[in-house]
């Protein structure tokens, strides 16, 4: 559900923006309805799917600190990080991407940070040092709220399989300044309802909600609607 994740954002976003950052105030949403149906559709797009904490400057004074799956190029080193693994990617304005990669689960890896913790602050003991300081002093910092923030969108919709289908979703969405990149309708499922995909332009979070509710209420749509976010990471 994307929780142990959320909390190493909200500290990681309070440490590279100078401050404290509320855990109620970062968005949060795990894979737990993600399908394998997704999954495969994503691979054809060419991205795959990840939980991504992101951590991204806003304007001046706000930042944008979510957790949610996200579709990822393929290409991307992020995309081949698998199993146990985790991986940080950070951006600096001079040196650019880096990338800090390494097992973020199982016994031996937790083991050994406790211990390297440990070991740390009895070396602080023996020299009479306090350790490490952290100083949030920027007071007016804030999180950006998730319906403000932009992104572009995969969603997958179940609809009826006949002609006009596609012209009322599109029309919904354009009423809501919502592009169409692209479309993705496999030719392999036969029956009354279809898969309906779409690659949706970069739009407002509460734009795009409030196309999804209307087009949930189409005649044609049958089923909920499943959208994902697209990071581009590049």
């Amino acid at each position: 559900d994307g929780i142990d994740a959320a909390h190493k954002a909200a500290l990681l976003a309070g440490l590279a923006y100078g401050f404290y950052v509320p855990f109620s105030d970062v968005y949060v949403e795990g894979i737990r309805d993600i399908s394998p149906l997704d999954m495969s559709f994503a691979e054809k797009l060419g991205y795959t799917i990840k939980l991504l904490a992101t951590i991204r400057p806003h304007d001046e004074k706000r930042v944008e600190v979510r957790i949610h799956p996200s579709l990822v190029a393929r290409d991307h080193v992020l995309a081949t990080i698998n199993g146990v693994f985790n991986a940080v990617q950070v951006v600096g304005d001079v040196v650019g991407p880096t990338l800090f990669y390494g097992r973020g689960a199982g016994a031996d890896p937790t083991a050994s940070a406790v211990l390297a913790d440990v070991i740390e602050a009895a070396q602080h003991v023996a020299v009479g040092q306090c350790g490490p300081f952290f100083a949030f002093g920027n007071d007016s910092g804030s999180v950006v709220p998730m319906d403000e923030v932009c992104l572009p969108f995969y969603a997958r919709l179940t609809v009826s399989n006949r002609p006009g289908v596609l012209a009322q979703v599109a029309q919904i969405f354009g009423k809501h300044q919502i592009g169409i990149s692209s479309v993705f309708q496999p030719e392999d499922h036969d029956g009354q309802t279809v898969p309906l995909v779409l690659l949706l332009d970069k739009a407002k979070e509460a734009d795009l909600q409030s196309a999804i509710q209307e087009i949930k209420e189409l005649d044609v749509v049958d089923g909920p609607c499943q959208v994902i976010r697209v990071e581009d990471l590049s």
